[in-house]
Protein backbone atom coordinates (compact mmCIF):
# COMPACT_ATOMS: atom_id res chain seq x y z
CA UNK A 1 0.00 0.00 0.00
CA UNK A 2 0.98 3.67 -0.93
CA UNK A 3 0.04 6.52 1.38
CA UNK A 4 -0.49 10.05 -0.72
CA UNK A 5 -1.11 12.83 1.72
CA UNK A 6 -2.77 16.23 -0.38
CA UNK A 7 -4.58 19.06 1.24
CA UNK A 8 -8.29 19.63 -0.06
CA UNK A 9 -11.51 21.30 0.62
CA UNK A 10 -15.05 19.48 0.69
CA UNK A 11 -17.12 21.11 -1.70
CA UNK A 12 -20.66 20.42 -2.33
CA UNK A 13 -20.35 17.11 -0.56
CA UNK A 14 -17.15 16.29 -2.84
CA UNK A 15 -13.14 16.69 -2.51
CA UNK A 16 -11.37 17.58 -5.29
CA UNK A 17 -8.33 14.81 -5.91
CA UNK A 18 -5.31 16.61 -7.88
CA UNK A 19 -4.67 15.36 -11.18
CA UNK A 20 -0.59 15.29 -10.64
CA UNK A 21 -1.71 12.11 -8.55
CA UNK A 22 -1.91 10.10 -11.91
CA UNK A 23 -4.26 7.47 -10.19
CA UNK A 24 -6.06 5.43 -13.16
CA UNK A 25 -9.60 5.30 -13.57
CA UNK A 26 -11.67 3.22 -11.75
CA UNK A 27 -8.26 2.12 -9.96
CA UNK A 28 -9.51 0.93 -6.16
CA UNK A 29 -8.38 3.18 -3.34
CA UNK A 30 -8.80 3.38 0.38
CA UNK A 31 -9.75 7.16 1.73
CA UNK A 32 -8.90 8.36 5.09
CA UNK A 33 -10.30 11.64 5.89
CA UNK A 34 -8.57 13.43 8.62
CA UNK A 35 -9.82 17.81 9.76
CA UNK A 36 -7.39 19.87 9.84
CA UNK A 37 -7.03 20.76 13.25
CA UNK A 38 -5.53 24.16 13.02
CA UNK A 39 -8.33 25.37 11.11
CA UNK A 40 -10.76 24.01 13.45
CA UNK A 41 -9.40 25.82 16.03
CA UNK A 42 -9.39 28.93 13.94
CA UNK A 43 -13.00 28.11 13.29
CA UNK A 44 -13.55 27.78 16.94
CA UNK A 45 -12.03 31.10 18.07
CA UNK A 46 -13.89 33.05 15.59
CA UNK A 47 -17.43 31.62 16.52
CA UNK A 48 -16.67 32.91 19.96
CA UNK A 49 -15.25 36.26 18.51
CA UNK A 50 -18.75 36.61 17.35
CA UNK A 51 -20.67 35.63 19.90
CA UNK A 52 -22.53 37.92 21.68
CA UNK A 53 -21.50 36.37 25.12
CA UNK A 54 -18.04 36.33 24.34
CA UNK A 55 -17.73 40.06 23.14
CA UNK A 56 -19.83 41.38 26.77
CA UNK A 57 -18.99 39.42 29.16
CA UNK A 58 -17.30 41.17 32.09
CA UNK A 59 -18.18 44.96 30.64
CA UNK A 60 -20.54 46.12 32.59
CA UNK A 61 -18.69 48.98 34.29
CA UNK A 62 -21.00 50.76 36.37
CA UNK A 63 -21.72 50.50 40.52
CA UNK A 64 -22.45 47.28 41.92
CA UNK A 65 -25.79 45.62 40.03
CA UNK A 66 -28.57 45.28 43.23
CA UNK A 67 -31.52 43.41 42.94
CA UNK A 68 -35.07 45.14 44.08
CA UNK A 69 -37.51 43.57 46.43
CA UNK A 70 -40.21 41.85 43.74
CA UNK A 71 -42.76 42.40 46.27
CA UNK A 72 -45.32 39.89 47.66
CA UNK A 73 -45.82 36.36 46.02
CA UNK A 74 -49.18 36.27 44.03
CA UNK A 75 -51.72 34.29 46.36
CA UNK A 76 -53.96 32.03 43.44
CA UNK A 77 -57.30 30.91 44.67
CA UNK A 78 -57.63 27.11 45.72
CA UNK A 79 -58.73 24.19 42.84
CA UNK A 80 -62.22 22.78 43.58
Amino acid sequence: MQAIEFNSQLEHGQIAVPKTLHLVEGQPVRVLILLDEAAERKDAKQADANSVWARTAGAWQGEQLVREPQGEYEQRLELK
